[in-house]
C-alpha cells in the first residue's frame, strides 16, 4: 500500500496546537501541484512524452547543484523541449497526471467550511487547468506559469511576468493573494522547499510526502505528512 492510501490515525496529541488552529480557523490553503496535488512532476512526464526525458534529467541535475536560478533552469528545459499546443493537447488528452489519493477529500472538507483554495506551482498552467477543473477549482484560481505559442502552434516562450517563472515566487504569490483578498490565517501544502519559502506569508508550512519524500523539507516543516486524509481528520477534530 503507498504511503498516501493510508488513513494515519490523528489526535491532538500528535498534531502541533499552533498547527491545529490554523488549520482549522484558515480561509485559505494554496497547493502545490507537482508531487502533491498530482502523483508527478509535469515537466518530467511532458519530457518523457517529448522523448526528451534524459536530456531534461540532465539540467535537472545541473540545477541542483545551486549553479542556475529557477527562470534559468526553465528557459534552458523548455528550450530542449520546445513543446507545441500539439503535443500539450495530446499529452492531456493520452497521457492526463493522476492525482493524489485524498486531495479532493481534503478540497471538499476545506471548502465546506468557507475555505478558498488556490494551486501555486512552478509548473505549466496548461497542464494544470484541466486537472484543477476535475476538483472543480477554477482557473482563476490557479497561479503558474504559462508557455506561449505562435500563430502555428509553436513554442514562442513563456510568460515572465508570472510570478512563479523565478526563485521566491511562491512567497510573493501568496503575498499578492493576501493582500488582495485579506486572508487572515493562510496555509502552503507541498513537498518542496520552495513550498516551505512561501512561509511567510503562509502562517504555516505543511509538509506532504505522499508522493515523494524530501528530508530538508519534513525539517523546516510545522507538520509533515504522507496522506491527505491525515490533514482531514486533523480538520475534523473537535
Amino acid at each position: 500500500m503507498a504511503p498516501h492510501d493510508k488513513i494515519v490515525p490523528i489526535t491532538k496529541k500528535t498534531i502541533p496546537n499552533n498547527v491545529l488552529h490554523v488549520l482549522q480557523n484558515c480561509d485559505c490553503v494554496c497547493f502545490d501541484v507537482d508531487s502533491t496535488m498530482l502523483t508527478c512532476e509535469g515537466i518530467d512526464e511532458m519530457a518523457r512524452y517529448a522523448g526528451k526525458h534524459e536530456e531534461v534529467k540532465a539540467l535537472t541535475k545541473k540545477a541542483m547543484g545551486g549553479n542556475m536560478s529557477f527562470r534559468e533552469c526553465l528557459t534552458e528545459r523548455l528550450e530542449i523541449l520546445q513543446p507545441t499546443a500539439q503535443l500539450i493537447q495530446e499529452m492531456i488528452e493520452m497521457k492526463p497526471p493522476g492525482i493524489t489519493p485524498g486531495f479532493q477529500e481534503l478540497v471538499d472538507a476545506l471548502r465546506s467550511r468557507g475555505t478558498e483554495i488556490y494551486l501555486v506551482s512552478g509548473g505549466f498552467d496548461c497542464l494544470i487547468v484541466p486537472e484543477a477543473a476535475k476538483c472543480g477549482i477554477a482557473p482563476n484560481h490557479v497561479i503558474a506559469n504559462t508557455i506561449l505559442f505562435d500563430k502555428e502552434g509553436k513554442y514562442a516562450g513563456f510568460d515572465k511576468n508570472n510570478f512563479t517563472s523565478e526563485n521566491g515566487g511562491k512567497a510573493r504569490a501568496l503575498q499578492y493573494l493576501k493582500d488582495s483578498f485579506k486572508f487572515n490565517k493562510m496555509i502552503m501544502i507541498g513537498d518542496g522547499m520552495t513550498d516551505a519559502e512561501a512561509r511567510p506569508p503562509a502562517d504555516i508550512f505543511i509538509g506532504f510526502g505522499g508522493n515523494v519524500k524530501r528530508d530538508a523539507v519534513k525539517e523546516v516543516a510545522d507538520y509533515y505528512t504522507s496522506s491527505f486524509f491525515s490533514i482531514l481528520e486533523a480538520l475534523q477534530l473537535k
